[in-house]
């Protein structure tokens, strides 16, 4: 038996909503900084943390404003998830962008940076103990030094 697939045409309403679609994907989704971001905003850290640490390699070929943000919401990420040390070196790189253009986060990503900052700047970091001479002290604070793209 031979059977035949009978195609209808699309109405316009149909077609606006593919259309709008298809742009939302690629405005939104389609974008390793936003996806990381969305996730973040939905309270899935985890996840968050595993599209920033594989899209991280992008940042190379990325604008200024893609690396500060994607340096603020790994950043943040690893404060949500009590990583304070590599919060730390996230948030600065993110900060050492913002230093060198103020417009490359807008106004809620900045607010965002700032409590990140102030929120890292409360947390006490678990971090190994070293010996000096005869005395213990504590690790010294991490470098805020951009990290390597």
């Amino acid at each position: 038996m031979c059977s035949v697939a009978v195609r209808q045409p699309l109405r316009p309403s149909a077609w606006a909503l593919l259309g709008a679609a298809l742009l939302l994907m690629s405005a939104c989704g389609g974008h390793y900084v936003s996806r990381g971001t969305a996730l973040y905003d939905d309270a899935r850290y985890v996840e968050a943390a595993e599209v920033f640490e594989q899209t991280e390699d992008r940042l190379a070929s990325s604008s200024n404003s893609e690396r500060a943000r994607f340096g603020l919401y790994r950043g943040a990420t690893f404060l949500k998830l009590g990583d304070s040390v590599h919060a730390a070196r996230w948030l600065g790189y993110a900060r050492s962008l913002v230093k060198s253009d103020p417009d490359v986060l807008n106004d809620d990503d900045l607010a965002l940076l700032d409590a990140s900052l102030k929120a890292l700047g409360r947390a006490t970091p678990e971090e190994p103990e070293r010996k000096v001479g005869s005395e213990v002290a504590t690790a010294p604070p991490p470098s805020e030094a951009a990290p390597s793209p």
